[in-house]
């Protein structure tokens, strides 16, 4: 038996059993072990990500800067996240065991989602006082901000240097160095307007830049978002094509077929997969060769390190890409049915649908946006939300209605917007008919902040009913769109 042939199958048995850490896995790869020093440069820039934003917000309320702070939040965020990487980091070194036969490494995943969601609220509150600060313009410290952002520019590179090595190898250390260097893009933009305050009275500036922050956050919080519920969700991984794998394992010598492939992250840097082999009538024991070389071809050609193979002598199912899910012809011929009217639904439907609920979303957020005041009291006459909140919807609903508005007409983001505009329909519903119960006469506020739109009667609820069966169907094809396009 062959040396390589040796280690692959030693690997295989290490992975069957949970033992095999990344670093084992990483040993077929050039380069040294991630594990090796990503743990203690982990904890360095930790420390790094504490001292710096606890100083840009104590400088950021003394210079009266609103991007001070907002880019403090962010980086302290970017500290929560490089919390989260070592702690899934000291937790991914735990083995399998009975209860948990993957090991404990999707705490990771969990936190880095709840991680997201907390970054979302944080924009929410700066951007709330960034329009405040739009509205009343204060003076700033300037060199204040320059001396703390310098700071963070200092921090943040040396931060990103500590991790670059450790990122070519870990996908969970790789988004802490994305992390940094995205610290490191923003603090040299607060610089920047610490440098022209000195020169210019544009006390304008710092709420604009605190705005172009909260879209950066918003974007990386989305795409972790995005990442963690994949991988939640048992979704094929972005970065392989399970067609690719089919078509190139079926090309093996020995290999007469390959068909129900499925492929899923057990974390952020372990890929699980599995598929059923179609090989000619022979023993158990002579598939041994060929099955090793097809993790050892997994393993360097997809990065795949978790796969499971069942050889059969003949298709099952009619020997499709999913085997009709599970191999169960009556369940292929009720998606076949689908899928065929799926087909018939014609696409100038969708676009026009989606083009005609952009529009709506851009015009329900006209006026709120001129108008937040006003559209202010709109809310808080529903008597649903807290008044420490009502302020702070009023500011924050309008800009996402536009946004949403805006991906659904240009088709960015639209799995995002669609699934958007389907919840928020059905907030606005539950709330109508809330207080259709409860028998408050109210403006609606939905497309005007002014009492003359009239007051929400069961006509309203009936249109937003119309606009939320348009959303679900839009979510509904958008996904579906998306899903076909990722397989």
């Amino acid at each position: 038996m062959g040396r390589e042939e040796t280690i692959d199958k030693q690997n295989h048995q290490d992975l069957c059993c949970g033992q095999n850490d990344n670093h084992k896995t990483a040993g077929h790869f050039e380069g040294p072990a991630p594990e090796d020093t990503s743990g203690s440069r982990l904890l360095v820039t930790l420390a790094l990500n504490l001292i710096i934003p606890v100083a840009q917000i104590i400088g950021g309320l003394l210079a009266n800067s609103v991007a001070l702070v907002s880019d403090a939040v962010h980086n302290f965020s970017d500290f929560t996240a490089l919390v989260i990487s070592y702690i899934a980091y000291r937790i991914g070194r735990r083995g399998a065991s009975i209860s948990n036969t993957f090991g404990y490494r999707r705490a990771e995943i969990m936190a880095a989602l709840i991680n997201a969601l907390l970054l979302v609220g944080a924009s929410g509150l700066i951007l709330y006082h960034a329009v405040q600060r739009f509205f009343n313009p204060q003076a700033i410290d300037g060199l204040i901000v320059i001396i703390l952002a310098g700071a963070g520019v200092a921090g943040n590179g040396l931060s990103a240097w500590l991790l670059h090595r450790d990122s070519a190898h870990s996908l969970n250390v790789r988004g802490a160095y994305l992390h940094m260097v995205g610290d490191l893009m923003t603090s040299v933009a607060v610089l920047i307007n610490g440098i022209l305050l000195l020169i210019y009275p544009w006390y304008w500036l710092d709420p604009i830049l605190s705005v172009l922050i909260v879209v950066f956050i918003l974007k990386n919080a989305w795409v972790l978002i995005k990442e963690s519920t994949a991988v939640l969700m048992n979704a094929t991984p972005f970065d392989i094509s399970l067609e690719k794998v089919r078509e190139f394992l079926a090309s093996l010598p020995g290999v007469l077929g390959v068909h129900y492939l499925h492929a899923w992250r057990i974390s952020s840097k372990s890929t699980a997969f599995s598929c059923h082999v179609v090989v000619p009538d022979q023993p158990v024991s002579s598939t041994e060769k060929l099955a090793g070389k097809i993790r050892h071809e997994l393993l360097h050609r997809f990065r795949i390190d978790h796969p499971v193979l069942q050889f059969e002598t003949s298709d099952c199912g009619q020997g499709t890409l999913l085997c009709e899910m599970a191999c169960n012809n009556g369940y292929a011929a009720y998606t076949t049915k689908v899928s065929s009217g799926i087909a018939r639904i014609k696409p100038i439907v969708y676009h026009v649908l989606r083009l005609f609920m952009g529009a709506v979303w851009l015009y329900a957020s006209y006026e709120k946006i001129l108008y937040p005041h006003e559209f202010s009291q709109a809310v808080y006459n529903y008597q649903i939300l807290p008044n420490v909140l009502v302020n702070l919807v009023a500011l924050i609903l309008p800009f996402l209605e536009f946004l949403m508005g805006l991906c659904l007409i240009i088709g960015l983001w639209l799995p995002g917007a669609a699934v958007l505009s389907t919840l928020l329909m059905s907030v606005f519903i539950a709330a109508l008919v809330f207080n259709r119960i409860r028998g408050l006469d109210i403006d609606c506020g939905c497309f005007s902040v002014e009492a003359t739109e009239g007051p929400a009667v069961l006509w309203t609820v009936v249109r937003d009913a119309g606009f939320l069966v348009i959303s679900a169907f839009l979510t509904w094809k958008t996904l579906i769109t998306y899903q076909s396009k990722d397989h």
